[in-house]
């Protein structure tokens, strides 16, 4: 989108996208943030809460909520979201690479990428092979090839590409491909790379002019000033300094970030054998993920007497809809297709109410004792 008009000037009213290859780590298609923007005039209908700037007593720049829909506790048995903040070390990462990075750096990598699967889709239509399209960003398909031949090809030079169909293979290119690998492609294709072009001035896109983007973006000095390792960390550190931790306050409950983000996830995420495999990858690829996520499923219906246990939801509200859904589905499989109501307690947490709406189920709200217990009665 540094180079593609953005769809708020298409015309569009909401766009929803996912951020993990903006500076994520693919890991096996794990965990990543979502992101989700509307034109004005439509933000009273967003799930989620606002923050807007405003000034403090003093007269300097503060942030506070400007606008909260998310507010299940008020709403209950009308809530429409159940969002939940557990993907927000995902968010500060891609953020994070933003700073880094900045427009400019973006603009960059994009327009590297562009060229480089640009530079291979000429050599290949130079040689006979016939594109699908012509108009790409970072992904070339190719038609009319044997693609099981290929992709066992391209599998013994250690590269993997996509077999759409038994005629016709995709190859994506991204900023960590290397001039090594497009030579390695050639190859495979039976194309010399003798004419690569990869140093040069960058190709001239294939698009239509008004699909060019224009406009200006990510204009806030936050995101044209550290543009090296150590204004970053400096700046990481200056944001951590405004922090409340452990050891100078107390934290309050309810954040799913001091929950979920251990330090053996922190970790984890810098290791490119555990974070580098590719959410599409062969299966035989990736038997240590699937060890991993078959022990902890297997151990957890130990520990809790469960028959099993899905690891597919990424969040607790995630969760909740998942054990909805799953209650909902069993009900109708009995033929009780009136069972339709969700009883929830009137201290329960608001995304509760909010899960049983999503979920199809009509919301009824049960009165509490003073001390918070369902009133049975």
């Amino acid at each position: 989108l540094t180079l593609l008009k953005p769809p708020g000037e298409l015309g569009a009213d909401c766009v929803v996208g996912s951020a993990q290859r903006f500076g994520v780590p693919l890991g096996f298609g794990g965990p990543h943030a979502g992101f989700m923007s509307v034109r004005a005039g439509l933000e009273r209908s967003l799930p989620g809460r606002l923050v807007g700037v405003s000034l403090d007593e003093s007269g300097n720049p503060a942030y506070r909520l400007a606008l909260q829909t998310r507010e299940q506790h008020i709403r209950r048995e009308k809530a429409t979201s159940n969002i939940c903040t557990a993907q927000v070390l995902l968010a500060v990462i891609s953020s994070m690479y933003a700073v880094y990075h900045g427009p400019r750096g973006l603009k960059l990598i994009a327009e590297s990428v562009q060229h480089k699967a640009t530079e291979f889709a000429n050599l290949l239509t130079e040689n006979g092979f016939k594109l699908k399209s012509r108009t790409f960003f970072d992904t070339v398909t190719i038609e009319g090839v044997d693609s099981a031949a290929l992709v066992e090809k391209a599998l013994t030079r250690g590269i993997n590409i996509w077999p759409r169909s038994s005629d016709s293979v995709s190859i994506a290119f991204d900023e960590t491909t290397t001039p090594a690998d497009l030579h390695t492609l050639l190859e495979i294709f039976n194309i010399s790379s003798a004419h690569l072009d990869i140093p040069s001035s960058l190709a001239e896109f294939e698009w239509s002019p008004d699909l060019v983007r224009s406009s200006s973006f990510m204009s806030h000095p936050v995101f044209n000033t550290h543009h090296s390792e150590t204004s970053l960390m400096r700046y990481m550190r200056h944001l951590s300094d405004k922090d409340i931790a452990l050891d100078r306050s107390m934290i309050p409950l309810g954040s799913c970030t001091m929950k979920l983000n251990a330090a053996t996830e922190m970790q984890a995420i810098t290791w490119p054998e555990f974070a580098n495999i590719h959410p599409f990858a062969p299966l035989d690829q990736a038997q240590g993920y699937l060890a991993l996520i078959r022990e902890l499923e297997s151990d957890l219906a130990a520990i809790t007497g469960y028959d099993a246990v899905s690891l597919q939801p990424n969040a607790g509200s995630q969760g909740e809809f998942s054990g909805l859904l799953a209650i909902k589905a069993y009900h109708e499989s009995q033929g009780d297709l009136n069972r339709d109501i969700c009883l929830i307690p009137s201290s329960a947490h608001g995304t509760n109410a909010a899960s049983s709406v999503m979920a199809g189920m009509r919301v009824v709200v049960v009165a509490c004792d003073g001390e918070g217990n369902v009133d049975v009665q």
